[in-house]
This record gives C-alpha cells, structure tokens and sequence, in this order.
C-alpha cells in the first residue's frame, strides 16, 4: 500500500464510481499509471486507481495497425512494437492538457517515463508525426520541430514510407 500513497490526488480520483471519490479527473492535473497493454503506436491502457482507462497520446499521430480490423498503414506496426515494447509493465506519469477526454472517451495524456516525455520521442524518432488538435497544443512548436529534423535525418516513417505522413 506504500505506492497509493505516494499517487497525486488527481490519480485517485480517476476512480469515480461506487466508494471512490465522485469528482472526476481535472485538465491540466496528472496521475501515476501503470501500462497494461498498447493499443497501436500512439494509444495505450493503463491502471490507475483500480480502473482501466485507454489513454490517447496528446500531439502526436502514429500510422493505424490493421490488427483491430482497421486498414493498416506503412510503418503502423513498427510504432506499435515500438510502444509496446517500452511502455506495457511500466509505471508512467500521466500530464493532462486543457481537455481531459477525447470524443471517444479516452484519456488525453502526454505521457512520461521517468524525464522522458515519450510522445515526443515517438515523433523524434519517426514512428509519429506531430498533430497538434486544439485546445491541447501546449507542445506543438516543440513537436513540429522534431518532425522537422526526423525528415532531414529520414527517421523512421519518413524513409520507410512512400507518400504523406499518417
């Protein structure tokens, strides 16, 4: 029980429901998770407070898989390997920006390991493009300017794959 104590208080109100508090997340708070599985390069689930919650990366867009019946993408897989293989069994800390969800529910989070801001290491490494949706643009310069350089170094999806950016 020493972790829960050591969660922040946004982290355990992400518990709603029945015994746990009913105010639910805030934007611009943050929690501590632990990484369950991945869904594709920029989406994964986690467990917080004893609830399972998929998390949307804020900023970034990787190529789709095709293994949930969706039309897979150049470099799709790649980003999902990549994702799965440093983020599934990992504590993470979730930052809210100015939206806590997106419209289909998920969680909207830059996500970090440890000091790494792991959204932005996706796009520095080519497996995403920067894609800034408003209102939660708070890294877009910072992003913008790491696809820059992921294109002239020819990273990743940006030498993988013939034609436009996912």
């Amino acid at each position: 029980m020493a972790g829960v104590a050591a969660l922040p208080a946004v982290a355990c109100t992400l518990a709603w429901g029945a015994g746990a508090a009913s105010t639910p997340p805030s934007a611009g708070g943050r929690a501590t998770a632990v990484v369950t599985s991945d869904v594709d390069g920029d989406t994964i689930h986690v467990r917080v407070a004893d609830r399972d919650e998929k998390v949307r990366f804020i900023g970034v867009d990787t190529p789709e898989v095709a293994w949930y019946g969706h039309h897979g993408e150049c470099f799709g897989p790649e980003a999902a390997l990549y994702t799965r293989h440093r983020l599934v069994g990992r504590s993470v800390r979730l930052v809210f920006d100015v939206r806590l969800r997106d419209p289909y529910g998920r969680l909207l989070a830059y996500v970090y390991v440890g000091r790494e801001l792991f959204n932005r290491t996706l796009v520095r490494l080519g497996y995403a493009a920067n894609d800034p949706v408003p209102p939660d643009t708070r890294m877009e310069r910072v992003f913008a300017a790491d696809e820059a350089a992921a294109r002239s170094r020819g990273s990743g999806l940006w030498t993988a794959c013939p034609g436009p950016a996912p």
